[in-house]
């Protein structure tokens, strides 16, 4: 009969994990792996028994397992403790012990015992210290400093950390390569950004920077590349959290932590709110939901609806 094994976690950690575990399960004899898409959990366990052709322990790899949908305590008689001949190895982006929104766990709380449990470390959030640090000393083993902007957009471009640490490492190269020990954030836009997302980049920080002369034409080339709702999506939430920094400007950083905005956004959204004031910003922000709503109601929406919403607010 198989043993479950769980691995939990995200990114980077998450792949760092799977292949620890593997490597940890080679160590033990299990050198028959094989990954399985598709499957639902009756035939999983009855048809992974024994082991395999080439091998008397083998290893099912189910990534995605959440696809596998909740667990059936009915087919917990088929689960063995340690020294199963069989390991079937699930990987879960969160933990499947836990319910969501009203929904039960995927794994329920009688066969938890019966599994061998390996969960990543929590990812840091988007405002805290730790992420800057992860960037600063990634930077440093190449030789580089980083720019306090740059460091700030690289948190705001990778929710990963293990993807954000590859980046900053990367940027320090090319910087020690051109002869400079500093990344700024021209670095950071250039090198790790796509075109369109770096136009996308320079039209949300144009608009909460006030400039002018480069919004519209900046908008003419987004029109060609970009989607309407991703632009507006993107610009209402910079501009939300602007909008409560200029109704409550005492209360910034609490509006900052409880979005999750990054630091790099956060200083943006603060010039938009001192250059626009309250009353603008509320005015944008409801056309911009207006928007969204029309677009998908098929109310109707369009590039010239923007347009004009960001002309009123700049004027």
């Amino acid at each position: 009969m198989p043993r479950l094994y769980l691995v939990i976690g995200s990114g980077t950690a998450q792949r760092k994990l799977l292949s620890s575990v593997r490597e940890e399960l080679r160590g033990r004899g299990y050198e028959d792996m094989s990954r399985l898409e598709g499957v639902s959990w009756l035939p999983l366990l009855s048809e992974n028994m024994g082991g395999g052709l080439f091998s008397e322990k083998s290893v099912i790899i189910i990534e995605d397992a959440e696809q596998l949908g909740r667990f059936p305590e009915k087919l917990t008689p088929l689960l063995e403790p340690e020294g199963a001949d069989v390991v079937i190895l699930l990987v879960y982006k969160s933990d499947p012990a836990m319910g969501k929104e009203k929904q039960p766990a995927l794994l329920p709380k009688g066969i938890i015992p019966l599994c061998a449990r390996h969960k990543a470390p929590d990812e840091p959030s988007p405002w805290s210290r730790e992420r800057d640090d992860i960037i600063i000393r990634a930077a440093k083993r190449e030789g580089a400093r980083v720019a306090e902007d740059a460091a700030a957009l690289l948190k705001e471009l990778f929710e990963d950390t293990g993807e954000m640490e590859s980046e900053a490492c990367k940027l320090a190269l090319f910087c020690r390569f051109a002869g400079r020990s500093e990344i700024s954030l021209g670095d950071a836009a250039s090198l790790c950004l796509a075109d369109g997302s770096r136009d996308t980049l320079k039209l949300l920080d144009g608009i909460c920077e006030r400039r002018t002369r480069e919004i519209l034409p900046l908008l003419e080339s987004l029109r060609e590349s970009a989607e309407l709702l991703q632009l507006v999506s993107a610009l209402h939430n910079r501009l939300r959290c602007a909008m409560y920094m200029a109704a409550f400007p005492k209360e910034g950083a609490a509006f900052m932590k409880a979005f999750g905005t990054s630091s790099y956004a956060a200083r943006l959204a603060e010039k938009a709110a001192r250059s626009y004031g309250r009353e603008k910003l509320i005015k944008c922000v409801a056309g911009l939901i207006r928007i969204n709503v029309n677009e998908k109601s098929g109310a109707g929406a369009s590039w010239h609806d923007l347009s004009i919403l960001i002309i009123d607010l700049m004027s």
